[in-house]
């Protein structure tokens, strides 16, 4: 049954062909084992400017993506996302690893990869402080992407973010999520979304 659940996900996943999906929603808490996901969000690009290599996209300011994951351990999990972010299709996959969980405070790194105009990789550390029925989290998210300039020259296009996000976990099959992704470098670019994710086991 879970695996069906798990096939039939990831077959609607990608059927939503003119949406999408980032790693939005992801704190440093990882799913249990054989847990599934599948979460959705837009996302509102806030200031995006022309410095190297940025993508400027044009009056589509909203992106949408779709989350699928799956906990692997007790302390790992997987993820698939896809978007239409800003004209182009957006494809990535993350893995999860958490290092600390005090059932307060939880610490988790997460490296992956992605496609959006050009191959990157991705990696983040981050912290989530649990306020009652409250996730709070922030770290740092950063990208890597080799990049061809017109005179031929290769350069590294390093883009990188503080995530600050709020998720209301009310019960163990959905949570709500909103989220600023703040840049902290001239090639990055600001967004605010909200979203949510429902968990099957």
């Amino acid at each position: 049954m879970k695996r069906n659940l798990l096939i039939l996900s990831v077959f609607l996943l990608f059927s939503f062909s003119g949406k999408a999906q980032t790693m939005f929603g992801n704190t440093a808490l990882t799913l249990s084992k054989n847990v599934v996901s599948i979460g959705v969000n837009p996302v509102y690009a806030t200031d995006i400017n022309n410095f190297n290599a940025t993508y400027v996209p044009g009056p589509e300011q909203l992106a949408y993506f779709f989350h699928l994951g799956y906990g692997t351990t007790h302390s790992t999990d997987i993820g698939i996302n896809v978007g239409k972010a800003w004209g182009k299709m957006y494809y990535g996959f993350d893995f999860e690893n958490a290092f600390i969980n005090s059932g307060k405070i939880y610490i988790s790194g997460t490296i992956g990869g992605h496609y959006w105009h050009r191959a990157g990789l991705d990696a983040d550390l981050i912290a989530s402080v649990k306020l009652n029925d409250f996730y709070l989290t922030s770290g740092i998210d950063v990208d890597v992407e080799p990049y061809k300039q017109a005179d031929g020259q290769i350069v590294m296009y390093l883009p990188a973010y503080v995530p600050v996000e709020l998720e209301f976990n009310p019960s163990s099959k959905y949570a709500i999520n909103f989220e600023v992704n703040i840049a902290v470098n001239q090639p990055a670019f600001t967004t605010v979304g909200a979203g949510i994710n429902f968990y099957f086991k």
